[in-house]
């Protein structure tokens, strides 16, 4: 079972970099920026390495350059790597070869936890008058996200969650009401499918079901759910599932998780709603398909609205549809710190900092990121990141109810990401169709495989 045991009552609330990894975690700091004043003759410089687009990339320099302006005894080495999963890669080649960062980003924290490679910040977290507040943060998300057996080893970075974008004007053209922020107003599930249908039609005006439909020949499709871990989530907890759960165990099996997989998996294969990955990949990003009108509805991470905000066209958020509760998943990358830093407390300074509201609030302006302090989830302070041109009328609804009240913490347990890749590799027949969901996962056996693969991952966790 999944296990969401908290000390908190109530809810308040990116395959592989397979070449040139020693190279690139012996030279990663060649790609980093240096900030501030490297002459003054007082400043201790200590690094960070983490990945980004170009644009968040942007926004986390500024955050720098405004931490060393008021620390001006500290200098900030920024090792920035574009692919989250080449810096990940690069992050473990430098922890190996004794060169780990002072403090650095990662999802699955966890493996860094059992390498003994991030630093238990528990102590610094509760004397810190600000971030140490009960109330700081949102709860028990973040407590169940950054412990491990009631440690600190880390903190997150910000929320992210997936929900609807929609193109508002071919919505508007099918006389179709654009699906709610409010999660009390959420479409079904079969809604959400029947309206696909009114917004999928090929050359000949025919939509999937008409007799004649040509779905080799669609001019719009309905819909785009993808099927990366993230937005799949989604699916498998408003149908009362789970999938990795804090007891180290996967419930991508049971009843509730293969329905909601094999449900994805129809709205191309069966309902024909949705284009399969190679059509939809011609088009450009799900995002680029929606604002060139080839796709009127996808479901994406929150992130996207910072890609979003940058095209020309009508663009509206919702909450995602609703098998039998409303609900989204939570995540973000932590900021850990290295347990072999030479720089402790410059290294939570800078920490801090990354969890101040002044740093978290420039990523949220921008459409990258979601709230995870409590102090930006008030009507003060959604006023100081609801922005004009970026976030679309009822953002702030998504963010407070939705986020807040139906969010469940995406568990990463400790050796996530091969436990993940079974998954995936179970799921691509699934996706074309070739075998339904329960074939995939329970009668091949690969969840025994990952069972036992978690159960000694689990083992590695106990004496932390």
């Amino acid at each position: 079972m999944n296990n969401h045991a908290s000390r908190f009552p109530n809810r308040h609330s990116r395959r592989s970099f397979l070449g040139g990894a020693a190279a690139l975690g012996a030279g990663a700091a060649g790609v980093g920026i240096q900030l501030g004043d490297a002459s003054a003759q007082d400043s201790t410089e200590i690094s960070m390495m983490g990945w980004g687009s170009e644009l968040e990339k942007q926004n986390v320099d500024n955050g720098l350059a405004a931490f060393q302006e008021q620390n001006p005894d500290i200098t900030v080495d920024w090792i920035h790597i574009p692919v989250a999963e080449d810096q990940q890669v690069a992050l473990k080649t430098a922890i190996a070869g004794g060169t780990a960062p002072d403090l650095f980003w990662s999802t699955p924290f966890r493996d860094f936890v059992a390498l003994g490679a991030a630093m238990d910040v528990t102590e610094y977290l509760q004397a810190d008058p600000v971030i140490g507040a009960p109330d700081y943060f949102l709860q028990p998300q973040e407590f169940e996200r950054a412990t491990v057996n009631d440690k600190w080893f880390g903190i997150g970075s910000c929320w992210v969650a997936p929900h609807i974008y929609y193109n508002a004007d071919l919505l508007a053209e099918a006389g179709i009401d654009p699906p709610s922020s409010n999660p009390a107003e959420a479409w079904t599930f079969e809604e959400f499918k029947e309206y696909g249908r009114q917004l999928t039609f090929d050359a000949d005006g025919r939509h999937p079901g008409d007799n004649g439909f040509d779905v080799d020949n669609v001019r719009q499709w309905g819909v785009s759910w993808p099927t990366f871990d993230i937005a799949l989530a989604g699916a498998i907890y408003s149908n009362g599932g789970y999938t990795w759960g804090t007891d180290y165990t996967a419930g991508h099996g049971s009843p509730e998780s293969i329905e909601a997989i094999q449900a994805i998996a129809d709205l191309t294969n069966v309902d024909q709603i949705a284009p399969v990955p190679a059509v939809l990949s011609q088009m450009g990003t799900d995002w680029q398909a929606l604002a060139t009108g080839n796709v009127a509805i996808i479901v994406q991470g929150s992130w996207s609205l910072q890609d979003i905000a940058k095209l020309d066209f009508n663009y509206g958020c919702g909450v995602l549809p609703v098998f039998q509760e409303p609900a989204t998943v939570l995540l973000a990358h932590s900021h850990c710190i290295s347990s072999t830093t030479e720089h402790p407390d410059e290294a939570w300074r800078l920490l801090a900092y990354l969890s101040s509201d002044e740093y978290q609030l420039g990523l949220i302006q921008a459409g990258l990121w979601l709230p995870s302090h409590t102090s930006l989830l008030t009507p003060e302070g959604i006023a100081s990141w609801m922005t004009e041109g970026v976030h679309p009328e009822g953002y702030d609804q998504l963010v407070t109810d939705y986020v807040a009240n139906y969010g469940h913490n995406l568990f990463y347990p400790a050796g996530y990401a091969e436990a993940n890749e079974m998954i995936v590799s179970a799921l691509d027949p699934v996706w074309i169709g070739a075998q339904t969901a329960q074939e995939a996962l329970v009668d091949s056996g690969v969840l025994d495989e990952l069972s036992a693969h978690l159960q000694e991952q689990q083992a590695l966790m106990a004496d932390i």
